[in-house]
């Protein structure tokens, strides 16, 4: 496939008419409850005035299906071993399910996780049926990112770097030492993800092409055969995916969804919004400094950490994980970097700390994923020492955002304003957080250019 095909079907789904009001309609007369067990804080990416939960008792569950019909778990999953993201995902679904049946509540349950295809699939989204009592259920793939630059246009996904759309497959991001494949063509990958589990034969697409030209009772009869267990969403505009969701909607089959988070927007109907301006953000003036914890390894992080080193007058500590496995030589740089951090904060001084660029690999899939999440510990320690109220947080990276979140900031539940610039979201902190009502802003490693993390930071100077 050339290029200019993919090009040609982005820019013709541009012009394209949405399905919003006919989404909206349909959830009005048929209503469902839309829970998204978020596997990083990142996917609330599109969305906005929706609140994200990071607590899950069923008292909990029970209050926020009562008052939101759509809301977010934060279960930072992906930085689990495989079986405890199982059992996370099994008991959630019980519990979810256990609350609507009470409450007689329909629900889509969405499994959001990353548009470069990282992360615990298919076993989480297995053990989420499991938990939730489905039978014959359908898996649906859709991981189109378009605010990212994903697409996925005739089995094989894509993402776009500078002018170039690159097959996920050859990414950094497939040689990530946790989660990395080998597939681009999404039938591939599913059956690469299964151990050859899932047969080739049970799964089908729906092209691009049949969701611009076709009905969505059409696109019911390719989503409904009986045979079909995984179905590929294509998709190169919002159009594209709503069509899909508009399908699903009107269907009877039992589906359960493994999306990236433009899929969100399109089957809960919620409108694309402008980026947030900077008094938006920032309701209440400080003069402090803003901290940004950078811990995001990918080399779209690096770059960009680099490109705001060379322009910025922002303060850069780093954080030298090489220390990691000595105890008394890290706990000692720990104390002084937070001394540090908060004698700049108080002087109105941007702190950028960030973890030393070497990755650090284990010799196993799962021991790669305990160093990281060593490193993101040491990253919590220091916002949790830290007794300046910084003007607003920027995490940078998925496990480091949660972890910053729930363990460094104490944040049980909290808004989704917006988002700062494309597929950057910024939250407001509840009134529990260590730091109430503060901006804190979710920056994902894999998103933006070069200068993002540098434009974000001046826009709210």
């Amino acid at each position: 496939m050339s290029h200019s095909a993919l090009l040609k079907s982005i820019e013709e789904g541009a012009g394209l008419l949405g399905l919003e009001k006919e989404i909206r309609a349909e959830l009005a007369k048929n209503p469902k409850s839309i829970v998204v067990l978020d596997d990083d804080p990142t996917g609330t990416q599109t969305v906005h005035d929706v609140p994200v939960i990071t607590e899950w008792t069923e008292e909990i569950l029970e209050n926020e299906l009562l008052v939101s019909p759509v809301f977010f778990i934060l279960t930072n999953s992906r930085s689990l071993q495989a079986d405890e993201a199982d059992a996370l995902s099994e008991l959630l679904g019980e519990r979810l399910q256990k609350v609507a049946e009470k409450h007689q509540k329909k629900l889509i349950v969405i499994s959001r996780s990353d548009s470069t295809l990282r992360g615990h699939y298919p076993n989480e989204v297995d053990a989420l049926e499991k938990g939730m009592g489905l039978k014959k259920t359908k898996h649906i793939l859709a991981p189109a990112f378009f605010e990212g630059g994903r697409y996925t246009y005739e089995d094989i996904h894509y993402v776009k770097e500078g002018d170039e759309f690159i097959p996920a497959a050859k990414t950094p991001f497939a040689q990530d030492n946790t989660f990395g494949y080998s597939a681009s063509n999404l039938k591939d990958w599913i059956i690469e993800k299964s151990e050859e589990k899932v047969n080739r034969k049970n799964i089908a697409s729906v092209s691009v092409h049949a969701l611009r030209n076709t009905s969505s009772e059409e696109i019911k009869s390719i989503i409904e055969q009986p045979e079909i267990t995984h179905i590929i969403a294509n998709a190169t505009s919002y159009p594209d995916l709503q069509a899909m969701a508009l399908a699903i909607l009107k269907s009877e089959s039992s589906f359960i969804f493994r999306t990236a988070a433009s899929f969100i927007n399109a089957i809960s109907g919620i409108a694309i919004k402008p980026c947030l301006t900077k008094d938006e953000i920032l309701k209440k003036p400080s003069s402090n400094g803003a901290l940004v914890v950078i811990g995001s390894y990918v080399p779209k992080t690096t770059a960009q950490l680099v490109y705001l080193k060379e322009r910025s007058n922002a303060v850069f500590l780093e954080l030298n994980v090489t220390n990691m496995f000595d105890i008394g030589v890290f706990c000692k740089e720990l104390v002084l970097l937070v001394e540090k951090v908060e004698n700049h904060l108080k002087v109105g001084k941007d702190v950028v700390v960030f973890t030393s660029r070497e990755v650090k690999k284990g010799t196993s899939k799962s021991e790669s994923l305990e160093i990281v999440n060593r490193v993101s510990n040491a990253l919590i320690s220091i916002v949790k020492k830290i007794r300046v109220r910084p003007k607003y947080i920027l995490a940078k990276g998925g496990i480091t955002s949660s972890d910053v979140a729930t363990k460094g900031l104490n944040v049980r539940r909290a808004n989704v304003l917006g988002q700062v610039l494309k597929g950057i979201p910024v939250w407001q902190l509840d009134s529990d957080a260590k730091f109430p009502d503060m901006p804190y802003i979710v920056f994902p490693g894999n998103v933006g250019d070069d200068t993002a993390l540098y434009e974000l930071i001046s826009l709210l100077k």
